[in-house]
């Protein structure tokens, strides 16, 4: 009898397979045709920012994209779309590099899409630079200040808002030239230093300085290098920073839009002269921010 009995479990299992089976083609079948992925832009070089866009969207309840070991998550606009920004580090290797999509459906189905990046070789150009001796060798005093600086500097980096802050394309903060591009190798009174994280523009000194986009005000500080400085979240990972002012005009917890004067240029910290260094970075990645203008050409 037990015999019996086992046998009728099974052949009752092997149905109840075979009628979900019909069921379950047709749900990944139609996930797959539901959605596309575009990224821009399509070639892309060291320091640029990259927009990987899911679209359409419709049948998507969310999605992350693993990238260099960060699980991003993918905001969505106003069109359905699903949208995620990510930097390219100065020192990757050209070549293709991978990202993975993790998207589940409203149905609850989940996949993963492969996303294939194209980085091109990048070479960048070097600046030699005279200061003060103080400047390029600082006094143990000046390095622990520095150390302390940079603790305040990653509590930033590492608490950043999620949701899209900025409602307007991305703007420059002066108009002034461009003195110093991203990604140059400095040299200071002949000893190699770390490479320019951001952009140098000619500024007048008491110049305005304008944000670059819509955010958060979330640090205003005095460091030894970057002199009298703010830090603006504008949300899904993007900072934006601006270095050397000689007066700050805003708060840390103020909401401020594009074009908002933030303060006035000057040569505060380790400067040769007044000039704005406005710098980027992008889920803590640091990118040229005239890439970050590129990438966000179009509002969200």
């Amino acid at each position: 009898m037990r015999g019996v009995m086992t046998k009728f479990l099974q052949i009752s299992c092997l149905l109840a397979i075979l009628t979900l089976m019909p069921v379950c083609k047709p749900h990944r079948k139609a996930m797959a045709a539901e959605w596309s992925v575009t990224i821009h832009p399509s070639i892309l070089r060291t320091g640029d920012v990259a927009r990987i866009e899911l679209n359409p969207a419709t049948a998507i309840f969310s999605a992350t994209l693993l990238w260099r070991k960060q699980l991003i998550d993918l905001s969505p606009l106003p069109n359905g779309r699903l949208v995620a920004l990510i930097g390219i580090p100065r020192d990757m290797a050209a070549g293709i590099h991978q990202g993975k999509l993790q998207i589940t459906a409203r149905s609850g189905l989940r996949r993963n899409h492969l996303v294939n990046l194209q980085i091109e070789e990048k070479n960048f150009p070097e600046q030699h630079l005279s200061l003060p001796p103080r400047q390029v060798s600082p006094d143990q005093k000046a390095i622990e200040r520095h150390r302390r600086e940079e603790a305040e500097r990653d509590r930033v980096f590492n608490h950043l808002q999620q949701a899209c802050l900025w409602k307007a394309p991305f703007q420059l903060p002066v108009q002034g030239k461009l003195l110093s591009p991203f990604g140059l190798q400095r040299i200071l009174n002949g000893q190699p230093r770390s490479y320019h994280s951001g952009v140098d523009q000619r500024a007048r000194l008491g110049e305005p300085v304008a944000t670059a986009g819509g955010g958060l005000v979330v640090l205003v500080t005095n460091h030894f290098f970057a002199g009298k400085s703010v830090y603006i979240d504008h949300g899904m990972g993007v900072i934006t920073m601006y270095f050397h002012l000689s007066r700050i005009s805003i708060s840390e917890g103020e909401r401020v839009a594009a074009g908002q004067t933030i303060g006035l240029a000057g040569a505060t910290g380790r400067a040769s002269g007044p000039h704005l260094h406005w710098g980027a970075r992008v889920h803590n990645c640091k990118v040229d921010p005239l890439a970050l203008l590129r990438a966000l050409e179009s509002p969200p």
